[in-house]
């Protein structure tokens, strides 16, 4: 059993520009606790095996074409986020991937997105992005959330396929399919393919009373030890029943601690999605 003095590490599945954004908090054990705040900004050395980086923990890699709305998101040609197709147009990813903080949006063109590829560095269409749309209501690990309008129409086909949003949220206990290129485990290497495991969707009054402070709007994703979300799998998709049910947003206490992940829910979000983008 947790003790309320335990301290939690909430972690942004971000590789980006070579940081690691850690904030810490502690588990909700009272009604009344602060909000977390930043705690420290880490270098990252992908060329080591220390220190905290990116993939999917756990699971097992995807077969070529298995995950077609799946994209790789790169920052001046180098890995940092997932995503996942809505139309040939645009893709839906984490708002914290294409930020330096709320409010402070990165040049569109800094970024890059491949499609159609289960490797990470090879394969399928390579576009440019031509705009970044972010939640306005977007702050740390609440509506975290952004579209990208791309500079070229994506070619869809077998391998490449836009997914369609859901329009309610999973049922407790349903099994969620979450992909990306992040780590393996804390300190693990950098995955140069895509990887998948299915995790269980809990309700908020279940999430709350493992992690405290969890918005109405964030999916929590629960899984045992040595599985779930890494570092790099940020803005991937959890998909229910073949439709897109959250974006990957942060982890708990480390890649593949026993905490739920948290995802942006989707249904929360559909309106807003559909209404700066190209669906109808």
């Amino acid at each position: 059993m947790r003790s309320c003095n335990t301290v939690s590490v909430i972690t942004q599945l971000l590789v980006s520009c070579s940081l690691l954004v850690l904030v810490s908090t502690t588990p909700r054990m009272e009604q009344n606790t602060t909000k977390g705040y930043l705690k420290d900004i880490e270098p990252v050395d992908e060329d080591q095996s220390e220190g905290p980086s990116p993939r999917i923990v756990g699971g097992q890699y995807a077969a070529d074409g298995q995950f077609p709305h799946q994209i790789s998101l790169y920052i001046f040609g180098d890995f940092t986020c997932g995503g996942s197709i809505i139309s040939a147009n645009y893709v839906v990813t984490a708002a914290h991937c294409v930020t330096s903080k709320p409010g402070s949006n990165y040049p569109a063109y800094y970024f890059t997105v491949r499609a159609g590829s289960s490797q990470l560095y090879s394969g399928g269409e390579y576009v440019r992005v031509a705009e970044t749309k972010v939640h306005p209501q977007y702050r740390s690990f609440v509506n975290d959330i952004a579209l990208l309008r791309l500079g070229s129409k994506l070619t869809l086909c077998s391998r490449i396929k836009a997914i369609p949003l859901a329009s309610a949220e999973p049922p407790s206990g349903s099994a969620v399919v979450i992909s990306g290129f992040g780590r393996v485990r804390t300190n693990g290497e950098l995955s140069t393919r895509l990887k998948y495991n299915t995790l269980r969707s809990i309700s908020n009054a279940q999430c709350n009373r493992l992690v405290r402070g969890v918005a109405s709007t964030t999916l929590c994703l629960s899984h045992t030890a040595g599985n779930g979300a890494c570092n790099g799998d940020s803005g991937g998709p959890g998909v229910y029943n073949g439709q897109l049910v959250g974006v990957s947003n942060y982890i708990v206490n480390g890649c593949g601690s026993t905490y739920p992940d948290g995802y942006a829910k989707v249904p929360s979000f559909r309106n807003w999605l559909r209404q700066n983008s190209d669906l109808p």
